[in-house]
């Protein structure tokens, strides 16, 4: 770590946080930014083990996934947000968490991404009348009174959706002074190399675990279960299924932490909870 300041000077900057990450990417040392037993006073995003995280901003079934009450519900219980997000037939970046639109509601089929944002609005959510908010929409809601984490979902081309991604986080960070509070995850491993090209200075998660299909896009799934394209992403933490737990492929590349996936009641957690670091969760108050 010769001429590069963090560990004398742990309250850095922003602006000097991303000198000295593109100064370890330089000298090639990244990957030892999370060996350093400094590490969360560096990176500003001890947030990301000591918060519980609510999948799609859903604490309670009383509100639906992904609308502005849920994410209300969170932030008063403190705790971060996941948010998923898909591309549109017009390239317009929403907070939805499937392809198929019938998977949450229950009337209307189609793939999302079909859908322009005019004919995506035109459904609602429930009674309320609530619609599928935009990236951006959402993260002016939030306006930082929640960490969030982005969970770029994308079976295809790498890039364009990314781009636009990220322009919104960029955006937002600077508008809100959100700089420590956003992350992003993914299943997909190209998506989180491409951001770390891009934007090396958030932090990445990589998603893995249980698969209902053989492929994921044009990636077989047996390759990501297994984390073989763990290092091109350079994360420094893991989210796994929790009902995989513990698990020798993820205990193998010693993340700075463990982030137990799809947790939904408080046995699970209570069963899980040895075995990582923190847990994204929905529909149920985790306590211990």
């Amino acid at each position: 770590m010769k001429n590069i300041d963090l560990i004398d000077n742990p309250e850095l900057s922003f602006d000097k946080y991303k000198q000295n990450i593109n100064l370890l990417i330089q000298n090639k040392q990244i990957d030892k930014l999370k060996l350093l037993p400094n590490y969360f006073d560096i990176t500003n995003n001890y947030w990301i083990v000591d918060k519980y995280i609510a999948m799609n901003g859903q604490v309670s079934p009383e509100f639906f996934p992904n609308t502005f009450d849920a994410y209300s519900d969170a932030i008063k219980h403190g705790y971060a947000l996941c948010i998923p997000v898909q591309k549109l037939d017009d390239d317009s970046i929403v907070c939805f968490s499937h392809k198929n639109i019938s998977k949450v509601l229950e009337n209307t089929s189609g793939y999302l991404n079909k859908l322009t944002l005019a004919e995506l609005k035109e459904l609602k959510l429930n009674e309320k009348g609530d619609t599928v908010p935009t990236l951006d929409e959402a993260l002016d809601f939030v306006a930082n009174k929640a960490p969030i984490i982005i969970e770029i979902n994308n079976e295809g081309m790498i890039g364009k959706f990314e781009d636009k991604v990220i322009s919104s986080i960029l955006k937002y960070i600077n508008t809100y002074n959100a700089y420590f509070n956003v992350a992003i995850i993914s299943i997909n491993p190209y998506t989180l190399q491409y951001c770390y090209q891009k934007v090396p200075y958030i932090t990445r998660i990589l998603k893995s675990g249980n698969f209902t299909e053989k492929m994921y896009g044009s990636i077989p799934t047996k390759k990501l279960k297994k984390l073989k394209l763990y290092k091109i992403t350079h994360a420094d933490f893991l989210a796994y299924s929790a009902d995989l737990l513990p698990c020798r492929y993820v205990s193998k590349h010693k993340p700075v932490g463990i982030i137990a996936c799809n947790v939904t009641s408080q046995s699970k957690y209570l069963e899980v909870a040895p075995h990582a670091d923190n847990i994204i969760f929905n529909n149920f108050t985790p306590t211990i």
